[in-house]
């Protein structure tokens, strides 16, 4: 019932098929919901924008663990295997204030021993967002995500769909961005390993 209201038949599917994938039951998503969505999604900024739309108010309104994590496995997918405008829709979105990865202050209070499990949602989002603004940030070899003004933000969505922004080889890099992207490939490994699972239930 979530997802019966749209603009359009298509964009009611899609939200139903996130609603699908991220249900409440603690078991892995269908992977044909997936692929529907990346169906649905494909080569459409309009049904891009409306799915990290829906996925942002999935996030911001559930305190399940099971939802916050199917949904943040569902952005990654998304991510890896979705249209590559999925990248600057959410990323562009974080700047707008949308905080789609920021789970800072997400907490399960609804489940007994539900602690270790937030904790690893918290982790696993913090990881996506650094892994996504390193992305995005080797792509523009630019300042950091919120170093751009609205009007800019534009402009290179204009520029991106023309071309396809290749990031600089590191035998072409002046020192400081050697240095630079050390750092950021050190703390994005720091990210990734502190997603180990730990605790009782994991």
């Amino acid at each position: 019932s979530l997802a019966k209201v749209g603009s359009s038949t298509s964009v009611a599917d899609l939200d139903v098929a996130i609603v699908k994938a991220t249900r409440h039951d603690e078991y892995p998503a269908e992977e044909k919901h997936i692929r529907e969505i990346l169906s649905l999604t494909c080569y459409s900024r309009a049904f891009i924008s409306a799915c990290v739309n829906t996925l942002a108010r999935r996030l911001n309104k559930t305190k399940s663990w099971t939802v916050a994590l199917k949904t943040l496995i569902l952005i990654q997918r998304l991510l890896l295997e979705g249209d590559p405008a999925y990248e600057q829709e959410i990323f562009f979105s974080t700047r707008r204030g949308t905080r789609l990865l920021n789970m800072s202050d997400f907490r399960d209070s609804l489940k007994s021993g539900s602690w270790d499990f937030s904790a690893f949602v918290r982790t696993y989002a913090l990881y996506l967002d650094e892994r996504l603004e390193y992305k995005m940030q080797s792509r523009r070899g630019k300042r950091s995500m919120y170093s751009f003004d609205e009007d800019e933000e534009e402009r290179e969505r204009e520029k991106e769909k023309e071309i396809i922004v290749r990031s600089t080889p590191v035998r072409d890099m002046k020192l400081e961005q050697i240095f630079s992207k050390m750092q950021h490939l050190q703390l994005l490994l720091e990210r990734f390993l502190a997603c180990r699972p730990t605790g009782l239930y994991l």
